[in-house]
């Protein structure tokens, strides 16, 4: 038996499915979190039951690519049973879906979620009325609370797929075309669908093409037949029964002026301080994660694990071992992984905080005021949800441009994402920020993240203005309320991000530092192929190839053949650059100083200066592998492809070389070059306005900024034209 989950995003969708499969999905509060279908065993005794956790969409009308996985899954008909979650919150605008699911009358249960923040405020919903209206079953539940999730699973295990349900009856207009259609299509669902939706909802109904050409005709025909656009007379038709049925059924708390939800946004959405206060949260989940608290933990944590780490040396050295063997095993592998995986302490505060944060609500908010800053460069805060996404993981985000609505900015987001810090980059910043700014380590690490977002940023206004140039689409943008982050999704949320971590450590960078390390350990010396000691790995095959492409890095500030290398194996896995500098610095586990074995490589090693560039480099180059992959797949064009490789790999050196050159030179140098730019922006500023106000170098008037106040006279030539297209289009 297949069970599809379906609702709006922010319902609760998710929460309910892991309660009824057990499943361990992450929980998120934006459209998103769920791109594709996942399904799940129901957790029952009585019947064997798939559960399709379709991706929450508004409608059946679809816009984004993401809501079309779930219309053409409902279209098609696949399953055997529709669970319908509805958030008893935002009856109306819920039960718009609902009713659009009631006309494919597949057979469907309502879950009507949230039910004790009704409670709390003092409402009610006659659920027996709302059921009897709609014709199914409809349960109240709260699944953040486990309440009345064993009722819901008792009606699935007792649900009658087979009974008839009468089918929605709307005025005697719309049912008169209904029947027109349905002449033709022979589905009175698909009938509904078309008079909605038009062409879209042809390629699910067995139309030949002469009758084809014939539902088209009377389609254009219905427009003058209605007062309404075509497609608005369906859900004015709909909205309409959902108001009468919500006058009838809910009771609503008159006294409620405010909710707690609309006090806290006053402050957390305010036009001034909303993105203020979004920086210091940031600033805060950072200093917790790499401040004084974070590295206390990690220090305790690389303790542990360097005794682990002698204790497995000498093991080794008792066994009597082949010198390659011990070698492999104790530089090698424990060399690799020990050097990242004493990071994990750091990465999972950073992800149980952003856990809360997506929980509770508030990441929608920083969309929402991200969408404030972003519209006036054309962008919309819908692309902020991915980025936001890229602090955990680069492949979901890149995956979730899916819900994104126009294909220009699916292709502007997946291409930026790569900038944003990942959680794979956390231990670079760690041990290069821990090893060479002590107490201000917490600061470093924030401007790498503050630094990605920037670049991101920029990128998509520059690809917004110059090459994917179009008018970024509406974002209407729904706020749920906050809600109590419950401890199990918190903690599921920050497991799988950190699980993650660890089976990336245990398989691909395992097998990296394996390579790495054969590389590493063995040459050619005097003509004979051999183990070298660690005074002489610069003989190795590693040594030959990081020497002879080192002077391409020289400008960005690696002095250091091992610098080269490290930074190149995290093209495979970000986490292996520290890895990888473990095995190359000859980690072993009696070397711990500061909380970490590489400190007192680094600190020999690198400057401030050359570190912070490393990090900068380490953080815009290209990310790893798997993100790479996904980055083919939603782009889908070799060209986007590979032009946004190559522009991350431009933007890393620059940046990094900028870093390294200015901040390697004395103070009053900077500041001449810092006033200089200045200058130049200014000049560069001023000509451009005064070139505007004399319209010299105005070549046309299509997308300028300026063009709502300006009298130039070609202006007013434009600005006839555009009116007299919009005529003849009217016509």
């Amino acid at each position: 038996m297949n069970i599809a989950l379906i609702g709006n995003p922010n319902a609760g969708k998710t929460t309910l499915y892991n309660e009824l499969t057990g499943s361990k999905q992450s929980v998120g509060n934006w459209p998103g979190v769920t791109v594709e279908k996942k399904s799940g065993k129901l957790r029952s005794k009585v019947i064997d039951a798939d559960i399709i956790d379709l991706p929450g969409i508004y409608s059946l009308s679809t816009i984004s690519l993401e809501e079309e996985i779930a219309s053409n899954y409902i279209m098609d008909r696949k399953m055997d049973l529709i669970i319908n979650i509805v958030d008893a919150s935002s009856l109306e605008r819920n039960l718009f879906l609902t009713y659009q699911l009631l006309d494919s009358n597949i057979p469907m249960i309502v879950a009507l979620n949230g039910m004790d923040i009704i409670d709390k405020n003092k409402e009610t919903i006659d659920h027996l009325a709302l059921s009897q209206e709609l014709g199914v079953p409809v349960i109240p539940i709260s699944a953040s609370k486990k309440v009345g999730i064993d009722k819901l699973i008792h009606q699935v295990e007792t649900f009658d797929v087979n009974q008839i349900r009468k089918p929605i009856q709307y005025e005697q207009a719309i049912e008169d075309v209904i029947d027109k259609f349905n002449d033709y299509i022979n589905d009175r669902f698909l009938s509904i669908r078309f008079f909605e939706d038009g062409l879209d909802a042809l390629p699910h109904a067995n139309v030949n093409h002469k009758d084809q050409a014939l539902l088209i005709e009377w389609y254009h025909e219905l427009k003058e037949t209605f007062e309404l656009d075509i497609d608005m007379v369906l859900p004015d038709a709909r909205y309409n029964k959902i108001i009468d049925l919500i006058n009838r059924i809910y009771d609503r708390n008159d006294l409620i002026k405010e909710t707690p939800t609309d006090k806290i946004d006053k402050v957390l959405t305010h036009k001034f301080f909303g993105l203020p206060i979004f920086g210091l949260v940031m600033f805060l989940v950072f200093f917790l994660a790499f401040g004084p608290i974070g590295t206390f933990i990690t220090d305790q944590f690389v303790w542990l694990i360097d005794q682990f780490f002698v204790f497995i040396i000498n093991g080794v050295e008792s066994l009597g071992m082949s010198p390659y063997i011990s070698s492999l095993i104790t530089k090698g592998v424990f060399g690799g992984l020990a050097a990242v995986v004493g990071f994990l302490p750091q990465l999972m505060i950073l992800f149980f905080a952003l856990a809360i944060l997506e929980d509770s609500g508030y990441m929608s908010r920083a969309a929402f005021i991200m969408d404030r800053a972003l519209r006036k460069f054309g962008l919309s805060g819908k692309s902020f949800i991915p980025m936001l996404i890229g602090f955990g993981c680069s492949v979901p985000a890149i995956t979730a441009t899916r819900t994104l609505d126009k294909d220009e900015d699916r292709k502007i987001t997946a291409m930026i994402i790569p900038f944003v810090s990942c959680g794979a980059k956390a231990p670079i910043y760690g041990v290069f920020a821990g090893a060479l700014f002590g107490n201000g380590s917490y600061l470093v690490v924030f401007s790498m993240y503050l630094l990605g977002l920037l670049v991101a940023i920029l990128s998509a206004i520059l690809f917004k203005k110059t090459i994917l140039k179009s008018a970024s689409a509406n974002y209407i943008m729904e706020l749920p309320q906050y809600r109590k982050p419950t401890v199990k999704n918190t903690w599921l949320h920050t497991w799988e991000r950190s699980k993650d971590f660890l089976i990336k450590a245990g398989t691909i960078l395992l097998a990296s530092f394996i390579v790495i390390w054969f590389l590493s350990y063995f040459g050619i010396v005097d003509g004979q192929f051999k183990l070298l000691s660690d005074d002489q790995i610069s003989q190795s095959f590693l040594g030959h190839i990081g020497r002879a492409i080192l002077p391409v890095f020289k400008p960005i500030g690696f002095n250091d053949w091992r610098s080269t290398v490290a930074i190149l194996s995290g093209f495979v896995a970000k986490e292996s650059v520290v890895g990888t500098l473990g095995i190359l610095y000859g980690v072993s586990g009696d070397v711990v100083e500061n909380g970490s074995a590489l400190y007192p490589a680094i600190q020999s090693a690198f400057t401030p200066v050359q570190a912070y560039a490393f990090m900068v480099f380490a953080l815009l180059a290209i990310p790893c592998i798997a993100a790479v992959s996904a980055l083919k797949r939603e782009l889908k064009s070799t060209k986007w492809f590979l032009f946004t490789l190559l522009y991350e790999m431009v933007v890393a050196y620059l940046a990094a070389m900028a870093i390294y050159q200015i901040g390697s030179r004395d103070t009053g140098t900077i500041l001449s070059i810092v006033f200089t730019a200045l200058v130049i922006i200014f000049v560069i500023f001023m000509v451009r306005k005064w070139i505007r106000q004399k319209g010299s170098a105005c070549a046309t008037c299509d997308g300028c900024s300026s063009s709502k106040g300006c009298s130039l006279p070609q202006f007013q030539e434009f600005k006839e034209s555009m009116e007299g297209e919009k005529e003849k289009d009217e016509d």
